[in-house]
């Protein structure tokens, strides 16, 4: 069963209700964490000249899994982050 419960109040009395019960719900609504920066992604040519290497020497070392590569909309396409982190990674030999 539900209960109907009246009672008056003047427009001013209704307004600071409402007000007050959204500054309560928003208060409880957590802020919105910054997302992160988009990744800059490079093409062949800009990694090639940030590495200071030949395109030839690019392909290479992506086919050698050395830098990773993305292919987006048909365009080959390397993060900065990535070859940042290449710079430093120390590779292994196993003979």
């Amino acid at each position: 069963m539900s209960n109907l419960i009246l009672s008056t109040y003047t427009p001013e009395e209704l307004t600071g209700i409402i007000h007050n019960a959204v500054r309560e719900v928003v208060k409880e609504i957590p802020t919105q964490t910054p997302t992160p920066p988009s990744e800059t992604l490079l093409t062949r040519r800009e990694t090639a000249d940030k590495l200071k290497i030949s395109l030839v020497t690019l392909n290479d070392w992506t086919k050698r899994g050395i830098i990773q590569s993305y292919l987006i909309g048909g365009r080959v396409l390397y993060k900065d982050s990535e070859i940042e982190a290449s710079l430093y990674k120390k590779q292994t030999v196993k003979y």
